[in-house]
């Protein structure tokens, strides 16, 4: 149900990025590319990633581990989640925001070397990107950001034990946060004279928490309307990280879907 009622919306943003007329009262005309401003400018973006994870661990450059998740499969196990990314300007200046977290259940887990009744895992996981812009280029055509700043991978794991031989009400928890300093560019760059644009993004970073790289790229289409933006778009952020000898690749990736609005 959860993965049909994702599969409409999508459908009915992407949709509305071709053919739906602007809704809202102001019949001003649209702006596709952003114009700097001494004022302060706002803009919402409520948005739909349908992420799949790709992942794999080895030890001595040898693969142990090599795991795919699609997003049927995480939708399905998915208990609740939101995903939000909300700027500020104020002239060249500028803050960005955006914020992604999920919780997802596992009722069927098992436990290794026991006769396992039925433990549950619960995974809660959030990635968060707060960066301070600066306006590098505003034209009639084009807009760049320079922006610096942090991502936080944030992952609390769960296990609610039932198991043989294993006390009533034994919890196992696992919690993990890497914050990472990242440095990049964001912008859009206009379709000719139309209010068409193609929205991207890209960023690198690492270095702490025994991250060796990090980085997140955005490359996709959208619509400027007088009362905001319709957007779709591919996504895709990626972690290298290592302990000893022992190296881990993550992968997020999968398209996106979000609505802008601008205040």
């Amino acid at each position: 149900m959860k993965k049909n009622l994702l599969t409409k919306l999508a459908y009915l943003l992407f949709i509305g990025i071709l053919n739906a007329p602007a809704f809202a009262a102001d019949k001003s005309a649209p702006i596709a590319i952003p114009q700097v401003s001494d004022g302060f400018r706002y803009s919402l973006t409520p948005y739909l990633w349908a992420v799949n994870v790709g992942g794999d661990i080895a030890y001595k450059d040898r693969t142990l581990i090599d795991q795919n998740i699609s997003t049927g499969e995480l939708l399905s196990k998915l208990q609740y989640g939101g995903m939000i990314e909300g700027e500020v300007h104020n002239g060249n200046w500028g803050f960005a925001a955006n914020l992604l977290y999920s919780s997802i259940q596992n009722s069927s887990s098992r436990m290794r070397g026991v006769v396992d009744l039925g433990s549950t895992t619960t995974a809660q996981m959030g990635i968060y990107n707060l960066t301070a812009t600066y306006t590098l280029l505003s034209s009639k055509q084009a807009y760049v950001d320079a922006l610096l700043g942090v991502r936080i991978l944030s992952n609390d794991a769960k296990v609610n034990v039932n198991a043989q031989g294993t006390p009533l009400g034994t919890t196992l928890k696992s919690n993990t946060t890497l914050t990472n300093p990242i440095v990049g560019l964001k912008g859009r760059y206009r379709l000719g004279e139309s209010d068409y644009f193609v929205p991207f993004y890209i960023d690198v970073g690492g270095g702490v928490d025994g991250t060796q790289l990090t980085t997140q790229g955005i490359l996709g289409i959208g619509k400027a309307y007088d009362w905001g933006d319709l957007m779709l778009v591919f996504n895709d952020v990626y972690y290298q990280t290592k302990n000893g000898a022992t190296t881990s690749n993550l992968n997020f990736y999968g398209a996106a879907v979000g609505v802008t609005f601008k205040f």
